[in-house]
């Protein structure tokens, strides 16, 4: 229902707008935007993560209203997006307002941001068409590093000491891919990992031969958090059940508790690619890696010390983000965001919190109705009707949105 009303309203508007999003061939991707990224004077940094905001040209109310008061609540130098940033979209324009909603508040705000594909945004609109409709905004500082390698726009940002005078720390962005043709989920290519080696050594070599200490983001987990789930013999309520389809048996898991940070949570079991890949021995390998973020696994939000160790000899983390999407599946309970703090100071830790929803806007009877309707297609529309009524259209919406939540909660 909802794509074949969006494809009617997408239609009437490239009609009536004479809209063509078009990429050119002139259209350069791996030319790198100016990167200004710089610890503060008091050497700290801050990186806001938005995992699966997944939504399309009319996007959930509440999802915008999450990114424009974590952008001023939490104050990020930068804000990332870990893919699945739009839903599958069919149409260009789709795309282009689709995108345009989630990075509007950032770009109001004057905060960079980057992003990396996940395995949804270009099932039928091209990453091409995608990329061009990021480097639309001026605070983009996403490229293609290398348009010779598998997938698009892996890369890396790195961030200047507090006097400007060296690279202090480094970012990683990795393409994780869509779907192997094998079947399953895709994951770091050879060549990609290649061009990480390559770039890692290049940063090593500049930094008096020690790596720069990094961490990574991507949207598909690794491969190797399937070590760190553990079946257990009765339900956990930070764990998931398996229920087999043939014989009714049921099957609990959760994170082994020896390598997990407490309070972590596994609602479903994480999907990596089956083919398990060379990234995280190529971590290792470097030194310079000592965390990697994702999202792709909606409802799982934990942190998971792993025995692999960065250069410093401290474990190599893989940290899930859960999802921020109300279009896609998700928990209202855990819905959110990530903030990630770095210190020049002590460079290979890092602190990292996951604000629910609630946290991000408050938890108030107004706040549970704009999620509500944000998570009801129906109502949803409702009110966003209501919201391009002229000159008062934004009170309306919300009248409407108290009036259905206390109808129907």
């Amino acid at each position: 229902m909802k794509k074949s009303f969006l494809k009617v309203i997408a239609l009437v508007m490239a009609a009536a707008m004479l809209f063509s999003l078009t990429v050119s061939a002139a259209d350069d991707f791996s030319v790198q935007p100016e990167n200004t990224l710089q610890f503060g004077e008091d050497g700290k940094f801050r990186i806001l993560q938005l995992a699966d905001t997944q939504d399309d040209m009319f996007p959930s109310p509440g999802m915008i209203k999450m990114i424009e008061t974590a952008v001023e609540k939490y104050e990020p130098d930068l804000v990332i997006f870990t893919g699945d940033n739009t839903g599958t979209v069919d149409l260009k324009m789709d795309a282009k307002y689709a995108i345009k909603a989630i990075i509007d508040p950032i770009a109001e705000a004057g905060i960079p941001f980057t992003f990396v594909f996940g395995n949804h945004d270009a099932e039928n609109v091209s990453k091409e068409t995608h990329y061009a409709a990021y480097r639309d905004f001026d605070n983009c500082l996403a490229y293609d590093a290398d348009p010779e390698i598998y997938g698009m726009g892996t890369h890396n940002l790195t961030i200047k000491s507090s006097d400007g005078t060296k690279v202090a720390y480094n970012l990683w962005m990795f393409d994780s891919n869509m779907y192997d043709p094998a079947g399953g989920y895709d994951y770091i290519h050879e060549d990609q990992l290649a061009w990480y080696v390559n770039t890692s050594n290049a940063l090593k070599a500049a930094n008096g031969g020690e790596p720069v200490p990094s961490i990574a983001f991507q949207h598909i987990v690794p491969y190797e958090i399937k070590d760190y789930v553990v079946e257990v013999s009765e339900p956990d309520p930070n764990g998931f059940t398996s229920v087999n389809q043939d014989t009714g048996e049921k099957h609990h898991f959760a994170l082994d508790p020896n390598y997990t940070e407490a309070g972590s949570i596994l609602r479903e079991n994480p999907c990596p690619s089956r083919v398990h890949g060379e990234q995280m021995s190529k971590f290792v390998q470097q030194g310079d890696v000592n965390a990697v973020f994702v999202g792709h696994d909606h409802v799982n939000d934990y942190i998971v010390h792993t025995t692999m160790n960065a250069a410093d000899g401290n474990a190599i983390d893989i940290v899930n983000t859960p999802g921020a999407s109300f279009q896609s599946y998700g928990d209202e309970e855990m819905r959110g965001c990530r903030i990630i703090d770095l210190d020049e100071n002590n460079p290979w830790e890092h602190e990292t919190f996951s604000p629910t929803f609630y946290d991000v806007v408050g938890d108030t009877e107004e706040t549970r109705a704009l999620a509500y309707v944000s998570d009801n297609i129906v109502w949803y529309y409702v009110s966003f009707i209501a919201r391009i009524v002229p000159f008062f259209g934004e009170q309306l919406q919300q009248l409407l949105i108290s009036a259905i939540y206390n109808a129907f909660k």
